[in-house]
Formats: structure tokens, C-alpha cells, sequence
């Protein structure tokens, strides 16, 4: 028996004991992505419910017979499948991301962080399912408590304790002073934080400046602070109707790994950023 809170679409929803209750109304109309993901021309209650409960039945999400390692990568250019590639690279030794059932996780295999991350969106809170929190355990994972608390800034503490150095930390976009409290961190640990933010629809153009200042990689989302304030210091972008914004050399080599290992084809050119054409983007943009 337990309870989640997350966020698709700009929907909130929980999913109490197997059960899927979308809350409000979805603030986006549109998504590029989700479009061509799962077919969705105008989002509502009905096709947010629809597409969680089909990860629920594929891949046993917010349950206990949860899948934990996938090869599969969805997205070209999502934060699972940039980290995943990474972590089969050497770029980075571990990520510290978020999981249902489990809250904040140190995860080390690229197959298991894929699984964890492929689908997962916002998470506000969680609840423990212990299958879940055991079986990431199994396949060497860090679990910071057994109660699903979800921080961060004590992800990096136990990954650093762990022997990890080269750590990736993703974070959602409200969360932007954990990117600022990471980046204290960083130096009396001894550690490198590369930091990602996801999930950043709706945050504010101050909580924006924060993620463009302490970020490696920026994803916008259906965020408008993150494409004028993010896209305009970016190193590099890739994509245009969800634009993922490089704002150092790290972010920029998670990318261009990513680019290596990507099989479809590619256009890389010189441009002034953000790249944005208008009728590409998530309607409306907030």
C-alpha cells in the first residue's frame, strides 16, 4: 500500500495503491515529445492517465514488480539515456536520481539507471514499496533511507562517501537551490557534481538564472524562463522542440557522447542560441 505524487504534463497526479487520480487539468495543451512518443495531439486528464498507466502495465512502475535494468532508449537526447551513456564511457562513475518506491538513489549501472529514469517524471513524493528499494539494492544501488526521502544534496554526500567522485546529480527545476547547495558542496567534499535539471516547466525566470549559473545540462521542457534566460548562455543545444541547453564543457561532452552512441542521424551547425522556431514548441509555454 502506497501513495505518490508527480507531475506529467503539468498535471498533478497520485497514484495510491496501483491507482492512477489525475488531480487538475494539464497546463500543456501540446508536447512535441509526447506527441511523438505516444500519439498525443491535445493533452487532458484522460491521455495523462492513459500513458501512466501503460508504463505501469510495461514496466511495473509505482509496483512491486517493477523493472529494474532496460537497454531500451526512448528518448534521443533524455537525462537517462545522456547519463546511461555516459556512466558505459567513464565520463561520469555514478548518478544520483530520483525513484519511486525508493525516493533518492545512487545508482552505478547504466542499465539500471535507464530503467529507473526512462520514464520517470516529476516526483514530488513517494512512498516506500520495498520490492523496488530491494531489488535496486540488489543490483548495487544506494538507497540514502528506507521512508523514500527524496534529497539530492545527501544523494552526493553518500555517493562521495561511497568512493564515487565523477557524480551526476539530476534535480527538477523548482528545486534550483539544491543546484546552488551542490555546488557548495562540491569543494569540501572533494568531488565533482554534474548537475542536471529536468522537469523545469513552470519554474520562475529567477529560479531560471540559478539553474543557468550552477547547471551542466538545462532541459526546458515547456519552460519559457529556460529557453530566453538558459538558451542565451548555453555552449551548445540539441534539439529545437525541447531543447536541452549545455552550459559548460562537461554538459557539452554528455551531449556529444550521447551524439556517438546515438544510431539516427544527426545535423550539428553553427548557430546564436536558442534555437526555438515557432509551431515546434509545447503550447502554451509557461
Amino acid at each position: 500500500m502506497s501513495e505518490h505524487l508527480l507531475e506529467v504534463a503539468g498535471a498533478r497526479v497520485r497514484v495510491r495503491d496501483g491507482k492512477v487520480e489525475v488531480l487538475t487539468e494539464p497546463a500543456i495543451r501540446s508536447c512535441p515529445l509526447r506527441q511523438d512518443l505516444y500519439g498525443i495531439k491535445v493533452e487532458s486528464k484522460e491521455t495523462v492517465k492513459r500513458v501512466l498507466e501503460e508504463h505501469m502495465a510495461e514496466l511495473g512502475m509505482y509496483g512491486p514488480k517493477r523493472v529494474l535494468e532496460l537497454e531500451d532508449k526512448a528518448v534521443s537526447f533524455g537525462a537517462s539515456e545522456i547519463l546511461s551513456d555516459a556512466l558505459t564511457e567513464g565520463l561520469i562513475d555514478a548518478a544520483v536520481l530520483v525513484s519511486e518506491g525508493a525516493g533518492t538513489v545512487v545508482a552505478a549501472k547504466p542499465a539500471v539507471l535507464q530503467a529507473i529514469g526512462a520514464h520517470m517524471t516529476g516526483l514530488i513524493r513517494t512512498e516506500p514499496i520495498e520490492e523496488i528499494q530491494l531489488g535496486l539494492e540488489e543490483r548495487g544501488c544506494i538507497l540514502i533511507d528506507r521512508q523514500g526521502t527524496v534529497d539530492q544534496v545527501l544523494g552526493f554526500e553518500r555517493a562521495v562517501e561511497a568512493g564515487y567522485s565523477r557524480i551526476a546529480v539530476s534535480l527538477a527545476g523548482h528545486r534550483a537551490d539544491d543546484a546552488r547547495a551542490l555546488r557548495k558542496r562540491e569543494s569540501a567534499l572533494g568531488a565533482r557534481a554534474t548537475i542536471l535539471a529536468v522537469h523545469t516547466t513552470g519554474i520562475s525566470e529567477s529560479e531560471a538564472q540559478v539553474l543557468a549559473e550552477c547547471c551542466d545540462l538545462v532541459w526546458s521542457c515547456a519552460s519559457r524562463a529556460v529557453r530566453e534566460v538558459a538558451g542565451g548562455k548555453a555552449l551548445i543545444q540539441i534539439g529545437i522542440a525541447i531543447p536541452v541547453f549545455a552550459l559548460t564543457p562537461m554538459g557539452k561532452r554528455l551531449i556529444l557522447n550521447r551524439a556517438m552512441h546515438f544510431s539516427g542521424q544527426l545535423v550539428l551547425h553553427r548557430a546564436g542560441l536558442p534555437v526555438t522556431p515557432e509551431g515546434k514548441q509545447p503550447e502554451p509555454l509557461v
